[in-house]
Order: structure tokens, then C-alpha cells, then sequence
């Protein structure tokens, strides 16, 4: 449940903020090319969203930036991109609920209007002041009074459709818009535990020996036979037959055609191909007929014009191919990186085979000692519940610190194994992406009860977020959205 103490606000979200005195927020004047423009990084619904004087998106810029800055955070170029992404996508999402209201014809009443303004004319004591609305000018105060009516509009949107607490018996009670009923919390809370720790061990699929990789080399040695080609490449066949009438002509030679015509694809800047062993051959020419010409060619002698994937392609033999040297480290290399490519389910079979030994081996000797038989390092976990996909709302698969469990947090199998296992019990391995891993009960316990009580607290938070994030994704993915985000930030404020 720690993930349950972290800063709850981050960039990205879809800002609700609490109406409050709105400090009008100016912006530099842009110099150079840029002056005297109105920038504009999108349009909802043909209306265009404007970093311009005091608008909702300039505020929102200032308004995250503040909240960065009082989490401790510098703001530098990447984090400014962020937070002016999020203030874009927040005006987008403000201009779509504004439109909607519209739709509606609704009306705040004046007399709530006027109730909030009062907050700017306050005076030292905390009092409304007559002398200061008087002497704040009229342009001000219409503006002061336009940015109110848009701020409480647009919450009576937000938490009609969201919802909102207020004080009522004693706590803050969600109400309007969406609910959390009790027996759903309840139901959150039993998910919360109990809670697991293990010890386990994992071999790691880049570990498969190189002994392994040459019996299997041998078994496949036609895969490994080394060719020696030179091609000429293009994705015309016009100029490749071209370049074949130059060369068979003896107009030009074959290295000069390779620097007047190729376009080199999968050569050198001498037209030698890169990778050549029958296995790379078998799939750059998929026409077997192709392939059977290109095979088929003794060192000197060149090709009619073939296919080489989706180009065209004229091949020379340089030599006679070589047959592989399974003691050759370069070899072994090129084979291990086949073999995890296209042959995983041997290296997954391997390791499983041996972490059933070692499982077997740790029931009868312990699990430290089958460790240290097999050279492998023990690692432990701590609790975590049943929690696929990592909710941040209860325990997750620490895989920051335990990142061969990684793949182990949307792995249902895992779960079955890890939470099935009784005390003292080691489970059959669990094949998880690039580790097989084994595991042994180390501990259970039931959910801390103060993290308990504090669930339906974290759940109706993140209920309440979740929401946020379905309406902001409704809102961006609506075709009346006009994302030129990208583009206008790269033209106007990188630098």
C-alpha cells in the first residue's frame, strides 16, 4: 500500500482547480518573426485555442508551473513542454464543457457571481471594501468578472457530471454527479489482502550457455554455412537491369555500379552484404526460385536481376561459402541471436527443464542450498496482494526493485502460482518474458488495518481521477479536437 502515499497530484491531469481570487497572468511579447502573432496550438470546434493575453491556457500554464515548483521540482525545458502539453489539453477539454453548457442556454444567477467577486475587494482586515471596488477600473473589474463567471460555469459542469464533497454529517460527502457506493469500496478493501512475500530465484534467458547454442548450431549447420556476395540494390527494377547490362557489358565494373546505382540496402558502401550466413540469405531472397539462383552462383559469376525483399537486386559471388566453425565465438553469437529470435521456445524449454531441477533439488535440500548447487543468486519481495495490472489503490509486484517479476504484474499465472503455494512450499517454475523464475512462501499477512481504513479515502480519489481521465480522452479523441500541439511548440518556444 505505499504506492497509496505518493504525491496524488502529477502532470497530465486534467485540472479541477478550487475557484479562488484569479490573478490576471501576463506573457512576454514574443520577438523576431513571432512578434506581434496569435498563437495558436489547436481549435475545438473550430474555435482556436490561443496562448494569448490572460486566457484560460496561460493560466493554466502558471497554475501547474506553481504546482511543480512547490512539489520541489526545477522546471526546465522537457518539464515546460509537459506542463504546457497539460494546459493545452485542459483548455480543450474547458472550451468542449463551456460548449455543452451552452448547448443548454444555462445561466449562472448574478447574485452567485457577485458573491465570488467580493474576494477581490477585499480590504487589510479581511472586510469588503467600497473604496477599493471603486477605485479598481472598470476594465479590471470586468474582467476580474468575466473570468468568474467562466471559472464557477465551468465547475457547475465539472461537478454536476463528477461530482463534489461537502460538509454534511460531520464529513465531506460526495455529491451530484458520480458515486462510489459502499459495498464497492467493501469489495476493494477484501482485494487489499492478504498480502505475500517470497524468496525466489530466476534464470535468465540471456544466460543460455554457449554449449547449448552449438549443439543446436550443429543440429542446423546449414543455417551457418558463411556466403560471400556483393549486391547491387534498388527499389527500381529499371535501374538495377541498368546497372546488370553496364556490368555485363563491361561498360562499368561491378564496385563502380555499386557507387553509381545502389542504394546499398543491407551492404556496405562496397556492396559486400553484411549479414550472409544461409540463414540471412534464406531471408532476404523469400522467392525460392530466387534463392535457388543466388545459391546456385560459383565464385566470379553474377545474377539476372532478382528480388531482394520488397527492392530489386543483382548478385555477385565473391567466393565459395565456408562451412561454420561451431568453436568460432562470432559464430556462437550469430546463433544465439537466431535462436532467440526464432527458436525462444528451446531457450524457454532449457530453462524451465532447469529450474525444475532446481525446484526439485530445494524441496529435498532447502531452497538456500539448491541456490548455491545451482550458482544463483536468492532474492526476496516485499508483501504484495493479488493486484493485476499494479493498481496504485492497493500492493503491487514491486518490479522496480524485483525487475525480473516485471513481466509478473499483468501474469495470471503468476498469481495462481505465487497465491496457491502453501507455507514453506516451492512452486513449478513460471515462465516470465527473458526470466523463469521459482518461488518459495516466505510470508502472509493481512493488510496493515490503518491502510485498510484509509481505502475508501485513496479509492474515491482515484475514482473521481479516473473520471477526470475519461472525459478528458473523450473530449481529445472527438474529431472537433484539433491537436497542432507539436508543431506550433517546436516553431515558437523551443529553443
Amino acid at each position: 500500500m505505499s504506492a497509496l502515499k505518493k504525491n496524488l497530484i502529477s502532470i497530465g491531469a486534467v485540472l479541477i482547480l478550487a475557484l479562488s481570487v484569479v490573478a490576471f497572468v501576463f506573457i512576454p511579447a514574443l520577438g523576431g518573426s513571432s512578434a506581434g502573432k496569435t498563437i495558436s496550438f489547436g481549435e475545438w470546434d473550430g474555435k482556436p485555442i490561443e496562448y494569448a493575453q490572460d486566457t484560460y491556457l496561460v493560466r493554466q500554464i502558471q497554475a501547474i508551473s506553481d504546482q511543480v515548483e512547490s512539489q520541489g521540482q526545477e522546471i526546465n525545458q522537457f518539464t515546460y513542454y509537459q506542463i504546457m502539453q497539460s494546459a493545452f489539453r485542459s483548455a480543450a477539454v474547458r472550451m468542449a464543457v463551456l460548449d455543452s453548457l451552452e448547448e443548454v442556454n444555462y445561466r449562472l444567477p448574478r447574485s452567485i457571481v457577485d458573491k465570488n467577486l467580493v474576494s477581490y475587494y477585499l480590504d487589510e482586515s479581511g472586510r469588503y471594501s467600497a473604496k477599493k471596488f471603486n477605485e479598481t477600473p472598470e476594465t479590471t473589474r470586468a474582467g476580474y468578472r468575466a473570468v468568474v463567471t467562466e471559472e464557477l460555469t465551468a465547475q457547475r459542469y465539472l461537478q454536476d457530471t463528477l461530482g463534489t464533497a461537502v460538509p454534511y454529517d460531520g464529513e465531506n460527502t460526495l455529491v451530484y454527479g458520480l458515486k462510489t457506493s459502499t459495498k464497492e469500496t467493501d469489495l476493494i478493501k477484501s482485494m487489499a489482502g492478504p498480502e505475500r512475500s517470497f524468496e525466489y530465484v530466476a534464470f535468465n534467458t540471456a544466460d543460455y550457455p554457449e554449449a547449448e547454442a552449438a549443439a543446436w548450431g550443429r543440429e542446423n549447420s546449414a543455417l551457418f554455412v558463411k556466403h560471400s556476395f556483393s549486391v547491387i540494390t534498388s527499389d527500381q527494377e529499371a535501374v538495377v537491369k541498368k546497372a546488370a547490362a553496364a556490368v555485363a557489358s563491361g561498360e562499368s565494373t561491378f564496385e563502380d555500379a555499386v557507387a553509381t546505382w545502389s542504394t546499398k540496402a543491407g551492404t556496405d558502401a562496397t556492396g559486400k552484404l553484411l549479414k550472409s550466413y544461409r540463414a540471412d540469405i534464406n531471408q532476404l531472397f523469400t522467392d525460392a526460385a530466387d534463392l535457388e539462383k543466388v545459391l546456385a552462383l560459383a565464385a566470379g559469376q553474377t545474377s539476372e536481376v532478382i528480388k531482394a525483399g520488397s527492392d530489386f537486386a543483382i548478385v555477385r559471388c565473391d567466393a565459395d561459402p565456408v562451412q561454420p566453425d561451431f568453436s568460432d565465438k562470432a559464430l556462437l553469437s550469430a546463433v544465439n541471436s537466431w535462436m532467440k529470435i526464432n527458436e525462444k521456445g528451446r531457450i524457454e524449454d532449457y530453462f524451465v527443464a532447469r529450474a525444475s531441477s532446481f525446484a526439485a533439488q530445494a524441496r529435498t535440500s532447502g531452497f538456500d542450498a539448491a541456490a548455491s548447487s545451482f550458482g544463483i543468486e536468492k532474492k526476496t519481495t516485499p508483501s504484495f496482494t493479488i493486484n493485476i495490472g499494479n493498481l496504485e489503490i492497493m500492493s503491487g509486484i514491486p518490479s522496480d526493485s524485483n525487475p525480473e517479476l516485471s513481466a509478473a504484474v499483468s501474469d495470471e499465472l503468476f498469481y495462481k502460482t505465487a497465491f496457491s503455494l502453501a507455507s514453506g512450499a516451492v512452486s513449478e517454475p513460471v515462465a516470465l518474458g527473458s526470466y523463469t523464475v521459482v518461488l518459495k512462501l516466505l510470508e502472509e499477512k493481512a493488510t496493515d488495518s490503518q491502510m485498510l481504513e484509509m481505502v475508501p479515502l485513496f479509492y474515491n480519489y482515484y475514482a473521481t481521477n479516473w473520471a477526470q481521465e475519461t472525459l478528458s480522452n473523450m473530449v481529445l479523441a472527438d474529431k472537433r479536437f484539433k491537436d497542432d500541439f507539436m508543431t506550433t511548440y517546436l516553431e515558437y518556444f523551443l529553443n
